[in-house]
């Protein structure tokens, strides 16, 4: 039977993360002195969020190329994932994933997992850890419009894989242009600490632009989540057939 070096890794959710992030923040308190922490933690727990799903996604290619050598042989020599932290790569290694199952089980459909219920059950369970936290009173302007404006492109529309088909976009738009914009832009910005010398504002730009309201760590911490879940969910799918077969 095969053993997995990394699936306790893989099947740990993101969301433990935000978790006990916001169970450390109950020891300071939600009153005005600890608002200058806000920011702060966020930003902390976004970049651990962000480094654990990259480290997910490379975990998930050395299982692949453990097991299927003409998979090792592409992902050493010709697949170029970098830290997997962009959208496209995340979005290939989606694909790569399906394709080494239906190897196995050609019938398979990621539709058959990811449906409406998992996407609703994902979204409340994240709203859920942010009404019982300090983040939603720390920032509370940005909360409020995360709960009037998140459902126009964090619903089941923009997770929805047709089936039948050979390669799949990871998320649909606008969920996967909010990704690079929202996500991928600010983790650069906050992992190669450019923030330092931009005075840590955005471009004046994105601050006119009535899209700015996005640009909070609610919609950055739901999405890393949603795609968490759903990595989750097929690598799941994978780990049984091949400690099966």
């Amino acid at each position: 039977m095969y053993i997995s070096q990394h699936s306790e890794f893989i099947l740990t959710p993101l969301i433990r993360i935000l978790k006990d992030g916001i169970a450390a923040c109950r020891a300071i308190g939600s009153g005005i002195d600890s608002y200058p922490m806000g920011e702060y933690l966020m930003q902390s727990l976004f970049l651990k969020m962000t480094g654990a799903q990259e480290q997910k996604m490379k975990c998930i290619c050395w299982e692949l190329a453990t097991l299927d050598y003409d998979y090792r042989y592409e992902f050493l020599n010709k697949k170029k994932y970098g830290e997997c932290s962009s959208y496209s790569c995340k979005s290939s290694i989606f694909n790569d994933l399906i394709e080494i199952i239906r190897k196995e089980k050609p019938s398979f459909e990621p539709s058959s997992l990811i449906d409406v219920f998992f996407c609703t059950n994902a979204l409340n369970e994240i709203d859920t850890l942010y009404r019982n936290s300090a983040l939603c009173i720390w920032q509370s302007r940005e909360y409020q419009f995360y709960k009037t404006h998140y459902s126009s492109f964090l619903n089941f529309n923009q997770i929805k894989y047709p089936p039948h088909i050979n390669s799949y976009q990871l998320l649909q738009s606008p969920l996967k242009a909010k990704y690079e914009e929202i996500v991928y832009r600010h983790r650069n910005r906050c992992a190669h600490n450019t923030l330092s010398y931009q005075v840590n504002k955005p471009d004046l730009s994105v601050l006119s632009g009535a899209d700015f309201g996005y640009h909070s760590y609610f919609f950055r911490f739901a999405i890393l989540v949603l795609i968490d879940e759903i990595f989750m969910k097929v690598f799941q799918v994978y780990l049984d057939l091949y400690q099966n077969s």
